[in-house]
């Protein structure tokens, strides 16, 4: 019999990597379907060198710290992490849907519902740093840290769509 609390089913049933899935299968496969305005070459069009590299960076590490980590649903902070998680999810999906099916109306052509694809993950992010509360690396580990990283690497990206909106509106 598998004991599924032990160190490598932790690590594979419960990697932290498995909860950026949904959002990632979000963002690819709806991705196409925006109008031209987010296409690969307009949204990286005129964007100041340093500001893709920040956002580049940050993106990465947003990715690939919850492989480091697994979640749970044992405490306080986690429970909460679980209702960010899965309703950033939703609003992130919402946000994408908008954009496809209603791209001319007052929401889609303002400032706020024209980057709401690039702030409504702050909501899933915080989830995660929540759930994912310890580390199977023998490192210490604070949740601040990938919440921290999350909120760098969205400062960039939200920056980046603002100029982007910006550029059309102007």
């Amino acid at each position: 019999m598998v004991n599924l609390d032990s160190s490598y089913a932790r690590i594979l049933l419960r990697n932290g990597a498995i909860l950026r899935l949904p959002p990632l299968f979000i963002s690819l496969g709806r991705w196409s379907e925006l109008s031209y305005v987010y296409s690969y070459e307009n949204f990286s069009k005129d964007i100041p060198h340093w500001l893709s590299l920040l956002e580049n960076t940050f993106r990465l590490c947003v990715f690939i710290i919850p492989a480091f980590l697994y979640f749970g649903a044992k405490e306080k902070q986690q429970l909460l992490g679980w209702c960010l998680y899965t309703g950033g999810v939703l609003i992130y999906l919402t946000s994408y849907l908008l954009q496809i099916f209603l791209p001319a109306s007052v929401w889609s052509q303002s400032l706020i519902g024209f980057t709401a694809p690039a702030w409504s993950p702050i909501f899933w992010f915080i989830g995660i740093g929540l759930v994912c509360s310890r580390s199977w690396l023998p490192l210490p580990w604070n949740r601040r840290i990938y919440i921290s990283t999350a909120l760098l690497f969205l400062i960039f990206h939200i920056s980046h769509t603002v100029l982007i909106y910006r550029s059309i509106v102007m």
